[in-house]
């Protein structure tokens, strides 16, 4: 399994990247509901989604990425106030959940490039997992778990990670932290391990509401 920034430097020689991006993790998860056999449309397609459903009914599992629709309303509390705004579909990374809801962050709410760097942050932190067990596991049909990485957030050390990511890549992944309700959520899917790669290029089309992404990202800036 090729780091995200060797997945970058490929995709970017791409012809319409971000249109593939769009489609393959807005379209086919959350306008077509694609799901199973029917979704594996490349060579490296896997089904990990199927077999959590099987595991535990699908809730999120910490590690992995979703995405869903969402009715429930946010805030960005900044210095100098708060803005407050509605991401109806959002894609996140999940970093703990119980009974009622999971957190983790918010990838739309970052720019591109720290999206990229957390990306790549996570894959160097659990490198042994993502080249040895990930990939394998993924293609012959095994659940495959970031097991280290549960246990690590299960102990309560979440946040100490995000720190230590923080620190080493300069950015600021806590602004796009969230809750989410799960009886609010609606249609939530798991992204496959082989689909990450187009995270760093996807625009989540009028996702937002009562703020634009490109406001959001401004302020992300605004709270380094």
């Amino acid at each position: 399994m090729l780091s995200p920034y060797e997945e970058f430097n490929f995709n970017k020689n791409q012809n319409h990247i971000k249109d593939t991006a769009y489609n393959t993790l807005f379209v086919k998860y959350l306008i077509e509901n694609t799901k199973g056999y029917d979704k594996m449309t490349e060579i490296d397609s896997t089904d990990q989604e199927s077999l959590i459903i099987k595991r535990n009914g699908g809730f999120p599992v910490p590690g992995m990425i979703y995405t869903f629709m969402y009715g429930g309303a946010d805030q960005i509390m900044l210095k100098f106030g708060q803005k407050n705004f509605i991401d109806v579909a959002p894609l996140m990374f999940c970093m703990n959940n119980d009974r009622d809801s999971f957190k983790g962050i918010n990838l739309n709410m970052l720019p591109y490039n720290a999206r990229l760097d957390f990306l790549q942050a996570f894959y160097l932190t659990f490198k042994d997992f993502f080249e040895r067990d990930a990939e394998v596991l993924a293609e012959n049909n095994k659940l495959a778990l970031n097991v280290r990485f549960i246990e690590y957030v299960k102990s309560g050390k979440g946040k100490d990670m995000l720190y230590m990511f923080n620190k080493k890549t300069g950015a600021n992944f806590n602004y796009g932290y969230r809750s989410y309700n799960i009886r609010l959520v609606k249609n939530l899917r798991m992204v496959e391990y082989n689909e990450w790669n187009y995270i760093p290029w996807y625009e989540p089309k009028n996702a937002f509401r009562e703020m634009n992404q490109s406001q959001i990202h401004k302020l992300y800036y605004r709270s380094k």
